[in-house]
């Protein structure tokens, strides 16, 4: 196999404990899982995280959500994105929790449930991120037009803050005030309705804004959003986090290059000094980048533009080919054709024809 990538599912379980740790007593825990898990594979990283203690899962679409439920999750699974009137019946049928923040899917939802049994939905809040939920000024009236459809149930209200960690702080807790007591006058409509607004970054940096729910992807997967605790307390908010995820591509080739020699496409590096060049098999279609090494990109636990083999940088060389990549293996003694190099892809845009290897 000349390119693979590996997954541990023991380090995403061991990641869904320790984020588990951190929350306050009665506070829930929605393992987000969309995106295909965020490249891991959605109902593998789905099993791991409720093995950990996740309450329920997240996903952005109903269509993700029947793909989990065909994998034979049982777990509450929520759809984090609105959805289309059309998707109603899949979505009951499916056992999924929409997101609602239009009329228009409300009704059409609400004739497939009864005052007996209403359908399960959340109520999503737009605080300033533009992309879908209700406007602050309009939830009193979309409050007493959803209260009227009585095979409706909405069990939680949700925001998601255009929040970038250190950025805008205050206008975070500014907003998750606001959020909060939106909730608690939603509450008189529906007096058991839970409240989520954080997902890992505002989790990370404003840990006392856990609400009813935390949505947890990137901590899940070894990602820290922010450094802002780092630099506070001088430590991770959630202690023990690892990466499950590694891609790894063998040398094919070796070559030696003298100082002064060109290589690469339009020979646009030029060899500073006498090297050792390795191709290895993965370029920018597996997800690697097509900018040049360098810059402030950063490849896995602190590694810039170049892979790691047998412990040490293999920096890369020019730009990515579609399918090569050029590697500067002159301080990697003894390395070899067929050695394995680490390498970092955006674990999202990772090419899905490149084989998954499960461990644990």
């Amino acid at each position: 196999m000349l390119k693979w990538i590996e997954i541990d599912r023991r380090v995403i379980k061991a990641n869904a404990r320790a984020i588990k740790r951190e929350l306050k007593p009665g506070v829930k825990f929605m393992a987000v899982v969309k995106a295909d898990g965020y490249g891991h594979g959605a109902a593998e990283a789905a099993r791991a995280a409720l093995a950990g203690g996740a309450d329920q899962l997240g996903v952005l679409t109903a269509e993700e959500g029947a793909r989990l439920r065909a994998e034979g999750l049982k777990a509450p699974i929520a759809c984090l994105a609105p959805s289309l009137p059309e998707e109603a019946g899949d979505i009951v049928r499916n056992r999924l929790i929409p997101t609602v923040d239009g009329l228009p899917f409300a009704k059409v939802f609400a004739r497939r449930g009864s005052a007996a049994r209403p359908l399960p939905c959340r109520v999503d809040v737009d605080l300033g991120l533009r992309r879908w939920g209700v406007a602050p000024g309009d939830l009193p009236a979309f409050t007493k037009a959803l209260s009227g459809l009585k095979t409706v149930r909405p069990l939680a209200f949700s925001a998601h803050l255009a929040y970038a960690p250190q950025k805008n702080m205050v206008e975070a807790e500014e907003k998750l005030r606001r959020f909060a007591a939106l909730a608690e006058a939603a509450r008189l409509s529906w007096p058991d309705l839970g409240a989520d607004a954080a997902n890992s970054s505002v989790f990370c940096d404003l840990p006392h804004w856990q609400l009813d729910m935390v949505r947890i992807g990137n901590l899940l997967y070894g990602i820290y959003p922010s450094k802002y605790y780092l630099k506070k307390k001088g430590g991770p908010p959630v202690p023990g986090l690892e990466r499950p995820w590694k891609f790894f591509a063998r040398i094919i080739s070796i070559k030696k290059v003298r100082r002064g020699e060109s290589l690469g496409y339009s020979s646009e590096y030029v060899a500073p000094r006498d090297m050792r060049v390795a191709t290895i098999p993965a370029g920018y279609s597996d997800g690697l980048s097509m900018e040049p090494r360098g810059g402030g990109i950063r490849v896995d636990a602190g590694f810039a533009y170049w892979g790691v083999l047998r412990g040490r940088k293999a920096p890369f060389i020019g730009r990515p080919g579609i399918i090569h990549t050029l590697l500067d293996i002159s301080a990697v003694p003894g390395a070899a054709a067929g050695d394995p190099v680490a390498l970092h892809a955006r674990r999202t845009a990772a090419n899905a024809r490149i084989p998954r290897i499960y461990r644990g």
